[in-house]
């Protein structure tokens, strides 16, 4: 959101103390240089390292770094902590501090030939990265940051990392703990490996685990590590919701009481294991027991249409958005009740919104667009079967939903049970759609990142992951009106979701609508990119639903 409301002015403060708050405020003055100093030539990005260069002629960049610098930061964090500093803004304040921290640690390298790390020592090494098969990176960026900022040193690995570079890595750098990210649940399972393989390696430190999909259910699980004996699970494995838990969990571990912390953490764990367990093993006795839900679809009225396959394109600002879920969720705003404790406006936000979609649809970042189309088909037990439609008895691809317990555990059923079977003889109507935020953003999200503007690099990712979601939305309704069926008729079912859960299911939707065509690629995993990127089945049955 809006930065800090900054001090009026800066040059009434003493230099070291006018650092100190441009960095608490975030305040930005980029304007690219060369510093000539002791023989040593620094290229430059902001007007803050010509005023640092001026403070460490009297004070020695160790004492600047630990008595000055990490106290601001530290300031920082902590009113993060307490909701009172929003995440744009922690992120501005951190990018001018990377600023700083170049210009010091390449002063320092020049004079000692030591890094800083080597002189004021980090407070940890933390090995991180997204889990092997996901390409999702917001995350484990965030929580790199977080680190950084609390002054740990993080050996980011990227994402789609295979599982054993964890270990050589923590190996090599002697790692204090590792960190584990993922966003979708086959991919997280990739941690319950990761464990097995530490204990098969007698490796024993910490593992910091966040997602989307993990839990302290999930936690539990992974510090099993793939075995039913409670007396062997991994204390030590931590369920971290946000990056400013892991940040937390860091410091426990490194107190005086981090024995106990690490005693109540195993208690947590088993208890939650044993919970995961018990309604893993009650879903799958209601899985075998409960009966089959009778779905009657004689008087379903299937629609007529035109077998076709459509290329959707909507401008930016005439796209409807989730404006709550973006400011909430993909700007890490938090709720609207804490924005002016933070510091801004329901009309700094709106206007942050107009200037990022104005941005976004000048630069050409983000393209909302799509293809939809529409197919004959005949559900075949807990399968939909889709046909070519030019030839109705060429079956091009099938597709697999997931059995599911219903509402009030009174019965099970899968949603191809609301489309028209194939022993009826008749043919039914399946739509596919997938929907991105356009090729472009990756490109433009990781140009800021170069540049060190994190801070932008959110709201360009955010803005296009709302927009890879809501143009899902309005394709559905293109989809109602190729059908003339009724507004919020029918269920839209997305992979690795409920209803639907193979993921593979995404190559069906990606093969037979042509993605390619919008510059998306399907990885080996079936995961779209770019990321902001979201594919779907339609049915259009009005009885359709999740549960």
């Amino acid at each position: 959101g809006k930065t800090k409301k900054r001090l009026s002015n800066y040059d009434d403060l003493s230099l070291t103390r006018a650092v100190c708050e441009k960095i608490k405020d975030g305040f930005k003055e980029r304007f690219p240089g060369k510093l000539e100093m002791e023989g040593m030539s620094f290229d430059y990005q902001d007007k803050i390292v010509l005023q640092v260069a001026e403070i460490i002629r009297d004070i020695a960049p160790l004492d600047l770094i630990n008595d000055y610098l990490m106290v601001a930061m530290q300031e920082l964090g902590d009113g993060f902590g307490r909701g009172e500093v929003s995440l744009p803004h922690l992120l501005k304040s951190a990018d001018v501090m990377k600023q700083v921290m170049g210009f010091l640690e390449t002063y320092m390298k020049k004079k000692t030939g030591l890094e800083i790390t080597d002189e004021i020592g980090s407070k940890g090494t933390i090995v991180l990265g997204t889990v092997y098969q996901d390409v999702h990176s917001i995350g484990k960026d965030l929580a790199k940051t977080l680190f950084e900022n609390y002054g740990y040193r993080v050996i980011d690995l990227g994402v789609q990392v295979p599982l054993d570079k964890y270990l050589s890595v923590a190996q090599t750098e002697k790692a204090d703990a590792i960190g584990l990210s993922a966003l979708l649940v086959q991919t997280s399972n990739h941690m319950i490996t990761v464990v097995k393989m530490m204990k098969e390696a007698g490796m024993n430190i910490p593992v910091l685990i966040g997602g989307a999909p993990v839990s302290k259910r999930h936690a539990g699980y992974v510090a099993m590590g793939g075995q039913d004996n409670l007396d062997e699970i991994k204390e030590n494995v931590f369920y971290c919701q946000s990056g400013m838990d892991g940040v937390n969990v860091m410091k426990l571990l490194q107190s005086e009481n981090h024995e106990s912390f690490t005693q109540r953490n195993a208690e947590e764990l088993k208890k939650y294991y044993l919970r995961a367990r018990q309604q893993s093993e009650k879903l799958e006795s209601l899985l075998n027991t409960l009966p089959r839900r009778q779905v009657s679809i004689e008087d379903y009225g299937t629609p007529a249409v035109s077998y076709r396959i459509e290329r959707v394109y909507v401008p930016l600002p005439e796209l409807s958005l989730d404006t709550k879920t973006l400011y909430a969720l993909n700007w890490k705003l938090g709720r609207k009740s804490s924005w002016e404790q933070k510091g801004f406006s329901i009309q700094d936000v709106e206007e942050l919104k107009d200037k990022w979609v104005e941005d976004a649809h000048r630069n050409k970042w983000i393209v909302p667009e799509g293809k939809i189309g529409l197919f004959p088909c005949q559900a075949e037990g807990d399968e939909v079967i889709v046909y070519n439609p030019d030839n109705l008895d060429d079956e091009i691809a099938r597709i697999d939903f997931t059995v599911v317990v219903g509402k009030g555990n009174r019965d099970i059923f899968s949603a191809a049970q609301f489309f028209l079977p194939r022993s009826s003889g008749n043919m039914d109507v399946i739509g596919l759609q997938i929907s991105t935020g356009g090729k472009e953003s990756p490109n433009a999200v990781e140009k800021f990142k170069e540049d060190g503007d994190s801070e932008s690099s959110l709201y360009l990712q955010g803005l296009s992951d709302r927009v890879a979601e809501d143009m899902a939305s309005y394709l559905h309704d293109c989809l109602r009106r190729n059908t003339e069926t009724a507004p919020n008729t029918g269920t839209r079912y997305s992979p690795a979701y409920p209803g639907l859960q193979n993921l593979a299911v995404n190559r069906v939707i990606y093969e037979l609508l042509h993605a390619d065509e919008l510059g998306i690629v399907l990885t080996a995993s079936h995961e779209f990119f770019p990321t902001s990127t979201t594919g779907a089945v339609v049915c259009f049955n009005p009885r359709a639903s999740y549960g």
